[in-house]
């Protein structure tokens, strides 16, 4: 553990759990590339389940603050005891009032109302993230975000659909700003495939279409299932691959192996190798109902891969349709099945869209560029 030294602000990043998942790689991006000179980094998870922690630079302290996680797939769905809704936020209530850090920032919903709180009790500037615009939120969620949003000093969302939520549900526009995930572009670039595709045992002309994420219903799994048999059905020599898990796994698996299309489907479950999976993949899909600013694309996009995806809010902003990717409607299987014919059966079109994409990642979603604009923020709302 590292000594802070009297240059030197405490920084402390909270977040629900580090599992896998877009809040938490972008937590993980932050504290590895924030100015070690000036900030002295610690993360805080409510859950003790963290399989992201090997990525944090050794001199980055964890503190979690409660082991009753309840774990489904890489995530946590719930807790073993119930106590720990009490235990966990009062814990961490004290332990900010008796230690007093410079700056706190939340990234998900449980712990931004745990973070205002403690702010508020503390004395603490508190930065607080809107990470997705949900399609369909939960009334008592909204409720208990409006009570507690003028708790925040400040809000940073990853997209401006979600800056727009946060003014809605109260937040001052002047105390809401717009923070872009950021990628390490370069680490997407010129990998070796050749493990992956003998992994998969992929044929010389066979193509590999992938998508990467938690596999959720509301990520459009199921749609993409259901496309994928038509697309098969079409006789294109083409394979599929998910990588990543999720509590919808099983239903999902079902669902292919239902359609009769599960022989050229391969889940690949939680991956650490994912830029070499990225090199490997022909063409990108990404169905979601709903997003923030997904990292997933970025990534896709920074390994030069034409997308097709719905323009929900967030992924919206990255893709620009006949540009770097295509586009179809929420929940549309014809549209989606089209899509992925399209660039299937034409070369030329997916390198010209991979080709821009990647230029666009490049030019805007590097990390450093993320990193700049959250130290930036974080001179403005502490004091000297």
């Amino acid at each position: 553990m590292s000594v802070q030294s009297a240059e030197q602000k405490s920084v402390w990043l909270f977040i629900t759990a580090l599992c896998v998942g877009g809040a938490a790689k972008t937590l993980v991006d932050l504290a590895n590339n924030l100015n070690s000179d000036e900030y002295e980094v610690t993360v805080w998870t409510i859950f003790a389940t963290t399989p992201l922690e090997t990525e944090l630079r050794s001199e980055i302290r964890i503190r979690s603050l409660t082991s009753y996680g309840e774990v489904t797939n890489d995530s946590v769905t719930g807790v073993t005891n119930p106590i720990a809704y009490i235990q966990a936020p009062i814990k961490f209530w004290y332990t900010i009032i008796l230690e007093r850090p410079d700056l706190l920032q939340s990234f998900l919903f449980f712990d931004n109302i745990i973070a205002r709180v403690g702010g508020f009790v503390s004395r603490t500037p508190v930065i607080t993230g809107v990470r997705a615009v949900p399609k369909d939120p939960s009334t008592f969620r909204t409720l208990i975000d409006r009570l507690t949003i003028g708790l925040s000093d400040h809000i940073v969302s990853n997209s401006k659909a979600g800056k727009q939520l946060a003014i809605d549900r109260g937040a001052e526009p002047e105390c809401v700003s717009v923070i872009r995930n950021g990628r390490a572009i370069a680490t997407y670039q010129q990998r070796d495939a050749s493990k992956i595709k003998s992994e998969l045992d992929l044929e010389e002309t066979e193509l590999l279409v992938g998508t990467v994420g938690r596999l959720l219903e509301r990520k459009g799994h199921f749609e993409l299932i259901t496309a994928w048999n038509n697309v098969r059905q079409m006789g294109i020599n083409a394979r599929l691959i998910f990588v990543g898990d999720g509590k919808d796994r099983a239903d999902i698996e079902r669902h292919a192996r239902e359609l009769g299309c599960d022989d050229s489907i391969d889940f690949l479950g939680t991956r650490r190798d994912i830029p070499e999976l990225l090199t490997a993949m022909d063409l990108f899909a990404f169905p979601s109902h709903f997003e923030g600013l997904p990292g997933a694309v970025i990534e896709a996009m920074a390994a030069g891969l034409p997308i097709v995806a719905t323009p929900v809010d967030g992924t919206g902003e990255l893709i620009d349709n006949y540009q770097t990717g295509l586009f179809v409607s929420v929940d549309e299987v014809e549209e989606l099945t089209w899509a992925l014919i399209r660039l299937l059966e034409s070369p030329n079109l997916r390198d010209s869209l991979g080709d821009a994409a990647q230029q666009q990642a490049s030019e805007e979603y590097g990390i450093d560029t993320m990193v700049n604009q959250f130290e930036s923020l974080y001179q403005e709302i502490t004091p000297a």
